[in-house]
């Protein structure tokens, strides 16, 4: 008799870890879309503007997430209930008595709880590897085709396609992003992302994540078919940052395998082929002025650290600030400035950002160090980009990422 009540039990435990592994499976592959819901209040408008960055958005994968942390509700909270996270929390909530906007910063709260918590879930349990690779690499097909498919067509498609979140751009859409190459002119394909750029730098990251994570390696033709893919749509995003990116760290990756194996003619082979493609793509005309942009939008978050300097202007609250400076680009302005760094700082200002900085390098700065390409990844695009801090897809990867790095 207590012998079968004890078969029910397992049976009941593997059949509730068997449905938390296909909603894990789902999640992986929504990643890369943003379906969702934007709320507008009056805090989300600039100048009449209505503003994204300062609407609470409900995406699909927000609910999702939701879902896993219910499931796996008793790990999350045995993990928060630790000195480092009730620390880190409490930095926040001081974050935003102090916030421009209040409302917004206490999203950006909850945002955070979100990400921490999916970054626990994927460090704490026991994983199908095998299964999380497919769901990445059919993403990836998705993204692919979508992408090819702007591309030709020289504008969104829209259709069933608005339900993953492509947004109806064409090529006379005001500040769409568009290049030009050897005369013509196209619509950089934005997929399902906010931006090409953000979709460079997801596949960058999950490009490096795949290479760096050893689980994977059991699978090599699921994982050489997502690498493919991911290498594909860097280079279709014709993000320069993201193409050099690839071109500097395979490189150094490559040279570093040859010191172990000897293979000297194969490394040459291999950076010479990604430099001359490299080359091909990085030669695209973008935007002329994204350099002048980029240098106003840094000015002006220095200008902002200096006024800001101990508690930040509240995280999320970055541009309600940053409304009451000129700018020469009225179309770009209401963008958040494309560095992470100067982003983190003005937010959460120097005390309190410093303060979270260290906790969380002690916490796992230790692991940084072995999984060093990752790490460059967010870093050189986060030089150059703000999405690691404020676009959907890029955020909940890098959770996804970190928990299984167990950076977090």
């Amino acid at each position: 008799m207590k012998q079968n009540q004890k078969m029910k039990r397992v049976k009941k435990r593997n059949s509730w870890d068997y449905f938390n592994d296909w909603v894990i499976f789902l999640f992986v592959l929504l990643l890369p879309t943003q379906f969702g819901k934007h709320f507008f209040f009056p805090f989300s408008y600039i100048s009449g503007v209505r503003v994204d960055y300062l609407s609470p958005t409900l995406y699909a994968t927000d609910i999702l997430a939701l879902i896993l942390i219910l499931l796996n509700i008793k790990v999350v909270l045995k993990t928060l209930y630790s000195k480092f996270y009730i620390l880190l929390f409490c930095i926040l909530i001081l974050n935003i008595l102090f916030s421009l906007s209040p409302p917004i910063s206490f999203y950006w709260l909850l945002k955070t709880i979100e990400l921490v918590s999916v970054a626990i879930i994927f460090s704490k349990r026991k994983l199908d590897h095998k299964k999380i690779l497919i769901g990445f690499l059919i993403g990836a097909v998705f993204i692919f085709g979508l992408s090819l498919m702007q591309y030709v067509n020289k504008h969104a498609l829209q259709g069933i396609f608005y339900f993953f979140g492509e947004r109806a751009l064409v090529l006379s859409t005001p500040g769409v992003a568009k290049a030009s190459l050897v005369g013509s002119e196209f619509l950089r394909p934005y997929a399902t992302f906010s931006h090409p750029n953000s979709m460079a730098g997801f596949y960058l990251l999950l490009y490096f994540f795949i290479l760096a994570h050893k689980p994977f390696s059991r699978f090599l033709l699921v994982k050489h078919a997502l690498l493919l893919l991911s290498t594909l749509l860097i280079f279709f995003s014709f993000s320069k940052i993201a193409i050099l990116a690839l071109l500097l760290l395979n490189s150094v990756y490559f040279l570093k395998k040859d010191a172990l194996r000897g293979c000297r003619p194969c490394v040459i082979a291999r950076i010479l082929t990604l430099f001359v493609i490299s080359l091909i793509f990085v030669q695209a005309n973008t935007d002329p002025l994204t350099l002048e942009k980029r240098l106003e939008l840094l000015r002006n978050a220095t200008d902002i650290v200096i006024l800001f300097p101990i508690i930040g202007t509240g995280i999320g609250a970055y541009l309600i600030a940053q409304k009451d400076f000129i700018s020469k680009f009225p179309l770009f302005f209401n963008q958040p400035v494309h560095n992470i760094f100067f982003l983190y700082a003005a937010q959460l200002g120097i005390m309190g950002g410093g303060t979270a900085a260290i906790l969380m390098l002690k916490n796992g700065g230790w692991r940084i160090k072995k999984y060093a390409y990752v790490l460059c990844a967010v870093v050189i695009t986060g030089f150059f980009d703000h999405y690691w801090l404020t676009l959907q897809q890029n955020m909940i990867l890098l959770a996804v990422v970190g928990g299984m790095l167990k950076l977090l």
